[in-house]
């Protein structure tokens, strides 16, 4: 596989599921108040489905090349669009397999959502860190992963946490 195309691969991964996970973690954070725990602290689990609608590969030569990605969040069946989503990737090294630092903003109704991590794409998992929100998600941590089951799909878990 060519580097422009791996790259792409990549960040279309990582920016999909990302936003997809935040995108859920919206739907369940409306829910987070249901399951408390003896200490207070609240744990939601959301489902979402990611679409890559748009991405560009900006080559810096090798370290540094970004990918930036953007698209639509549906709910768990992909049967309504939950939400929007954004993000980007920067190769951080040019090892095998490459190695990319990844953010994702995602944009619900009542917020936003954001999401950091290393991206490797040796593993059929990617998990990363809910590192923040606006909105009705403020104070909201956690983590979400993904799987991509075909191209530029994006099945995505978020766990939200708030205490």
């Amino acid at each position: 596989m060519n580097h422009d195309r791996f790259i792409r691969s990549a960040r279309r991964r990582y920016l999909v599921v990302a936003c997809a996970a935040l995108a859920t973690a919206g739907a369940a954070t409306a829910a987070l108040a249901g399951s408390t725990s003896a200490s207070g602290t609240s744990v939601h689990t959301i489902h979402l489905v990611g679409h890559e609608t748009q991405n560009k590969f900006l080559s810096q030569g090798g370290y540094g090349d970004e990918s930036i990605s953007s698209g639509i969040l549906d709910n768990a069946a992909g049967s309504s669009q939950v939400g929007i989503f954004a993000g980007t990737l920067t190769l951080v090294s040019s090892a095998t397999p490459p190695l990319y630092v990844a953010t994702v903003d995602l944009q619900l109704q009542g917020g936003q959502i954001t999401v950091q991590g290393f991206f490797d794409s040796s593993k059929s998992t990617i998990v990363h860190a809910v590192t923040g929100g606006t909105g009705i998600y403020r104070g909201v941590r956690g983590e979400f992963s993904f799987t991509e089951p075909s191209g530029g799909v994006l099945d995505i878990t978020v766990t939200l946490v708030r205490s």
